[in-house]
């Protein structure tokens, strides 16, 4: 009971600090210019502070280094570049640093994670492969990171949708660490929740909206991968239940999927993959005549659908698991796009009536 006290009191903490601090980081961005100017790709209509990752990187550092944790030695490594990341994201919101540039960067920290002997171990029966050679352990913890880093980046495009997504993989982190019974761990997840619940308020505001950035999307989405790759030691051995590869696949499965299709369809109407557009799930979604809100809930219950469709299908995780999360994806994807035909077909039609009376 003390425990959980405690815990409810670090999230209760970070909630209120984190309502406090935003606004007068909000004043600050506004006068540095760290906002995001509108433009033909954005949704919104005026500048936007982009603080939102600031805001949160920085109760999580104050409360983090207050309280004492002494039981997180062993995620050090992930704290200290996920810090890397939130500087790197800054810059880019203030200068617009190179694609090439940040990729660099994402390498270069992933490789630092990848050494600190926090890696992807087990293919947990893809392909039929379990054990992978140190080599592989290495290249494959790499290209996961690097790969989700951009893909969490990519849903960062409407109100909302890239803090619940952090928030509710968050939540299921949460449960895991109780499960285990790691409450230094449990301390800090609290403390995002509690960031990530403050900045949302904002987030949704129409008055005093501020943006999570590139600074916010580039920390939550690189913690993530890191912590869920971290968390796979949890995995038990006698019930075979994969905590590490659940959580991935929980709060990465839909943002991999959209950023890879994403990227093919950019690259087959011969664009650039990575030019900006209007192409992602979420687009399409608003393009439906959607709110912000309701897609973001929409997009949580696409998350909770394919992962009860990946733990339903799990013996042996196998190819057919991954399969049978792209047919479903490819499924809601494709009723959304028939949608926004109908609407397309109507609106033209609706044109036509009004031009011949």
């Amino acid at each position: 009971m003390k425990n959980f006290t405690e815990l409810i009191t670090y999230g209760l903490l970070a909630f209120t600090l984190s309502i406090c601090i935003i606004p007068l980081m909000k004043t600050a961005a506004e006068k540095c210019r760290l906002v995001d100017i509108p433009n033909s790709r954005k949704v919104h209509q005026k500048a936007i502070p982009l603080i939102g990752g600031l805001a949160i990187g920085a109760i999580m550092a104050l409360l983090a280094g207050l309280s004492s944790m002494q039981d997180l030695k062993e995620i050090l490594p992930i704290i200290i570049t996920s810090y890397v990341m939130l500087v790197v994201g800054t810059m880019d919101d203030k200068t617009d640093i190179k694609a090439i540039y940040k990729l660099g960067i994402q390498i270069c920290v992933s490789i630092i994670i990848a050494f600190s002997g926090i890696r992807i171990t087990s293919l947990y029966g893809i392909f039929g492969i379990y054990d992978i050679n140190i080599y592989a352990q290495y290249l494959i913890t790499i290209l996961v990171m690097v790969a989700a880093i951009n893909a969490f980046n990519l849903i960062d495009g409407i109100d909302g949708l890239a803090g619940s997504v952090a928030g509710s993989g968050f939540v299921l982190l949460l449960a895991i660490t109780i499960i285990e019974e790691n409450y230094g761990l449990m301390k800090l997840v609290m403390l995002f929740i509690g960031g990530i619940a403050a900045f949302l308020r904002y987030n949704f505001s129409n008055e005093n909206k501020v943006f999570l950035g590139n600074s916010g999307s580039l920390f939550l989405g690189y913690f993530l991968v890191s912590i869920g790759i971290y968390i796979a030691k949890f995995d038990h051995i006698v019930s075979g239940f994969p905590y590490g590869l659940f959580f991935l696949l929980f709060v990465f499965t839909i943002p991999m999927i959209d950023s890879v299709r994403v990227y093919a369809d950019r690259i087959l109407r011969g664009k650039s993959p990575f030019k900006a557009d209007k192409s992602h799930i979420h687009h399409y979604l608003l393009q439906l005549g959607i709110s912000h809100k309701t897609i973001t809930v929409l997009f949580i219950l696409m998350n909770v659908l394919l992962f009860v469709i990946q733990y339903l299908f799990l013996e042996d995780f196998s190819l057919y698991t991954l399969l049978i999360s792209l047919i479903a994806f490819a499924g809601i994807f494709k009723c959304i796009k028939i949608l926004n035909f109908f609407i397309l077909w109507k609106t033209k039609v609706k044109e036509l009536e009004n031009k011949t009376q």
